[in-house]
């Protein structure tokens, strides 16, 4: 499974983006959320996008900011089946999880690119239900695919049975070596806007 990424740093390239999945009866969409401080990206934030109508889309949210947990409660509002966060600014990611799923919502944890699998505590390994494994740099479209994260792809399937999601670079070959090494699905955001996807 492939989900089409928004990362806009414009308002109205989301709801530019967000007609044209209607108008392609897409059912998911993934859309990263940046503060401008964790990377240099910059998007509308979650109160920005309570404008549009999410209903009929199932909705991963993908934080990359300083301390996600402090963003959960207005990233609910949009009612995502999916909020993901990075874990390098994460002041406790047992809290983070358990504070999603005090929502209702499913959580999970996002690593970059240079960080390694062991940063995930343990006991947050047991609750996440999704762990998105980055393979461009943080905040970045249109990077090159990085084939460091095809070993840590590896390496996470022999501790964690939930779903792996891959974030950067993804096209039909790169899609197609994660999912053969263990990865349960990909997002990709410059392949699926040019219809490569």
């Amino acid at each position: 499974m492939i989900t089409p990424i928004i990362m806009e740093t414009n308002i109205e390239e989301v709801r530019s983006k967000l007609v044209l999945l209607a108008e392609r009866e897409s059912k998911r969409v993934h859309i990263d959320i940046g503060d401008g401080l964790f990377s240099d990206y910059l998007s509308p934030s979650p109160a920005d996008l309570q404008e549009f109508d999410l209903s009929k889309l199932e909705v991963d949210m993908h934080l990359m900011v300083d301390d996600p947990t402090e963003w959960i409660e207005e990233c609910v509002a949009l009612k995502p089946a999916r909020l993901i966060a990075q874990i390098e600014r994460m002041g406790s990611q047992k809290l983070f999880l358990e504070a999603v799923e005090s929502y209702g919502g499913e959580g999970g944890l996002a690593l970059a690119i240079n960080t390694p699998i062991d940063e995930i505590e343990k006991e947050s390994l047991e609750l996440a239900q999704t762990i998105l494994l980055l393979s461009v740099p943080t905040g970045t479209s249109g990077s090159p695919f990085d084939e460091r994260v095809i070993e840590k792809i590896k390496s996470l399937r022999k501790i964690y049975s939930g779903k792996i999601l891959i974030d950067g670079g993804i096209n039909k070959e790169t899609y197609q070596k994660v999912i053969e090494v263990g990865a349960s699905e990909a997002g990709a955001n410059s392949s699926y806007w040019k219809g490569e996807i």
